[in-house]
């Protein structure tokens, strides 16, 4: 399963991003995502979560999910997140803040 995640928007206008390949995690670490993904129901959910109310510092994301020979992006803003997804969107929000601090290292 390969995972590609991004957020954008906020006040600093910042840009985060992260792909992650269940091949190259650990075990633990591959089982936790597949487990996150399958508590999102991500491959049930629409391909747009979008508030009708718009706001210049909300954070969008966007995740694409490959597995086998499924594919799947959604968008989401950050006001629309649902309680399901949540956990995932914090999964890989970690995930990319530990990849900038081994690059800043």
């Amino acid at each position: 399963m390969k995972v590609e995640f991004c957020r954008t928007g906020g006040v600093a206008g910042t840009r985060l991003t992260a792909t992650l390949d269940t091949e190259r995690l650990s075990p633990q670490e591959a089982d936790r995502l597949r487990r996150l993904i399958s508590t999102a129901c991500f491959f049930d959910q629409p391909t747009s979560l979008k508030s009708s109310t718009s706001g210049a510092d909300r954070f969008q994301y966007q995740v694409t999910v490959e597995e086998g020979d499924r594919i799947k992006k959604v968008e989401i803003d950050e006001s629309c997140v649902p309680r399901t997804f949540q956990p995932l969107i914090d999964y890989l929000l970690d995930s990319c803040r530990a990849r900038q601090k081994i690059k800043r290292s």
